[in-house]
C-alpha cells in the first residue's frame, strides 16, 4: 500500500507544516512561487503554481502529482484569491476518493472578499466599523462626507498589504480613488487597538490560540511593523462579542481548516470592530507557537491526515514578537527567555517585502519583566522598527494576561 501522496498547494511556513506531514510517513509535493529546491530537504518534490489558478488548471496539476489530499497553504503575495479556487475544487472531488482539505465555497468567499464580508456581518449582526461600498469614485467621495475623515478605503479582493488606503485628507482621497480596483468598501476609521486570533476547525468543533495583540491602530495598515504580543486580556464586553460573532461565524459558514480574524477594541465603547477575516494562518502563527508550544501549522497538518483536533491550546509564556529593520541582530536574550529569529523564507523573505524582519521572545510567566525592559532599552538605536518603549508596553500587557490564566490552573 502505497503512503499518502500531499499536494501543499502554497509555500507559507512550508518548513514548519512540511515536517510534519512527514514524519507521519506521507508522500509531499510542495508547489509555490518560489524557488524551493533545497529548502525544505531531500524527498520532497518542489514545483511551480502558476500565476493565476482556475480550478480546470487546479484539477491538471493534482492528477500531475497524483494526488490523494490537496493542502491549501496560502500567505504568500499573489495567492490569497486562490481560497474559492481550492473550496469549488473541494465540491467537485466529494465522493472521489481524492480530496482538497479546505474550506467550503460560502467561508472561502466571505474571507477574500471584503465586500461580502462587511455586508454579512451587516446582515448578522456582527460589529464592524460604520462603512459604504462603492462601485465609482463619486460614490467613495459621497461617502466620505457622510462618514467623515478619516477613513479606509478597502478593495474588496485585495491581498495582505496591497489595496487599503488610509484617508484623512481631500489629497489623500484623491489618490485612493484613482488606484483602487473598484468596488471598494469605504470604512470610518477606528480608534483603538488591534488584536488577532487564530482558529483551526474541522466539522463539530473549534480551537483557538490566544489572542494577540497588534498594537494601536494607526495610518500605515502595516501591524507587522509593530511590536506584537501574545497572549492579550480583552474588556469583558469586547471578550463577550469576540466570542459571539465566532461562534456565529462557525455555526452559519462551518470553515474547514485554519482561518483568523483581526478585529480592533474602540477605545470608546470597549467593543469590538471586526477588520478582516482569513480563511489561512498567518504571521501570528510565531506567536501562537511561542506562546503555547503548540505550533498551528503542526497541528493543521496532524487533522489533514485525519487526526483530532488538539485540546484548546492555552499560554504558557509571553510570546514578544520584534519588528526588526532589514540586516539587524539582536544581542543574546536574557538567561531563561528563548529568542527565535524568523528572518524569512525563500516564499517569505520577510527583508524584501516590507522592509522588516522579525524575532519572537517568549518570556515565562514568572520571569520578571524589569530585566527584559532593561535588554530592551539597551539595543542600539534603529535595530527596532517601533520603539523600545512600546516593546516594554506590549510586554506588560502580555505579562499581565498571563498571570492570572496561570493562577487558575488552566
Amino acid at each position: 500500500m502505497r503512503a499518502t501522496r500531499v499536494v501543499v498547494l502554497g509555500e507559507f511556513r512550508a518548513d514548519r507544516l512540511v515536517p510534519r506531514l512527514r514524519r507521519a510517513g506521507a508522500e509531499v509535493v510542495v508547489l509555490g512561487f518560489a524557488e524551493l529546491d533545497g529548502f525544505l530537504g531531500p524527498g520532497v518534490v518542489c514545483g511551480r503554481l502558476p500565476d493565476t489558478l482556475g480550478e480546470p488548471a487546479l484539477m491538471r496539476l493534482l492528477d500531475d502529482h497524483d494526488a490523494d489530499v490537496a493542502v491549501p497553504n496560502m500567505g504568500c503575495p499573489g495567492q490569497e484569491q486562490f481560497l474559492p479556487v481550492y473550496a469549488r475544487a473541494r465540491s467537485s472531488l466529494r465522493g472521489t476518493g481524492r480530496r482538497v482539505h479546505g474550506h467550503a465555497e460560502e467561508f472561502a468567499v466571505l474571507a477574500s472578499d471584503k465586500v461580502v464580508l462587511h455586508r454579512t456581518a451587516e446582515r448578522r449582526g456582527w460589529p464592524v466599523p460604520l462603512g459604504v461600498v462603492c462601485a465609482r469614485a463619486e460614490a467613495v467621495r459621497a461617502a466620505v462626507r457622510e462618514l467623515g475623515f478619516p477613513v479606509l478605503v478597502k478593495e474588496a479582493r485585495s491581498e495582505f498589504h496591497t489595496g487599503r488606503h488610509y484617508v484623512r485628507d481631500d489629497a489623500r482621497l484623491g489618490r485612493a480613488c484613482g488606484e483602487v480596483t473598484y468596488p471598494v468598501l469605504v470604512q470610518r476609521a477606528v480608534t483603538g487597538g488591534e488584536f488577532a486570533v487564530e482558529l483551526l476547525s474541522l466539522p463539530g468543533r473549534t480551537v483557538a490560540w490566544p489572542v494577540a495583540s497588534l498594537g494601536r491602530l494607526d495610518g500605515d495598515c502595516a501591524p507587522g511593523r509593530r511590536v506584537r504580543v501574545a497572549p492579550a486580556a480583552l474588556p469583558a464586553r469586547a471578550r463577550a462579542e469576540l466570542t459571539a460573532v465566532l461562534g456565529d461565524i462557525v455555526e452559519t459558514h462551518k470553515p474547514h481548516g485554519p482561518w483568523q480574524m483581526d478585529f480592533a477594541v474602540d477605545d470608546g465603547s470597549g467593543g469590538i470592530r471586526v477588520i478582516e477575516l482569513n480563511g489561512r494562518l498567518g504571521g501570528v502563527s510565531n506567536m501562537s507557537r511561542a506562546a503555547t508550544g503548540l505550533d498551528p501549522h503542526a497541528a493543521y497538518a496532524d487533522t489533514v491526515l485525519g487526526r483530532p483536533l488538539p485540546r484548546p491550546p492555552a499560554a504558557r509564556r509571553v510570546a514578544l514578537e520584534l519588528p526588526m529593520t532589514p540586516g539587524a541582530a539582536l544581542p543574546p536574550a536574557p538567561p531563561g527567555t528563548e529568542l527565535t529569529p524568523y528572518p524569512g523564507n525563500p516564499g517569505n523573505p520577510g527583508p524584501v517585502h516590507g522592509g522588516v524582519q522579525r524575532a519572537v521572545l517568549g518570556v515565562p510567566a514568572d520571569f520578571p519583566t524589569e530585566s527584559v525592559g532593561d535588554w530592551l532599552r539597551a539595543l542600539p538605536p534603529g535595530v527596532l522598527l517601533d520603539a523600545p518603549e512600546e516593546a516594554i508596553a506590549q510586554l506588560t500587557r502580555g505579562a499581565h494576561a498571563l498571570r492570572p490564566v496561570r493562577r487558575g490552573g488552566s
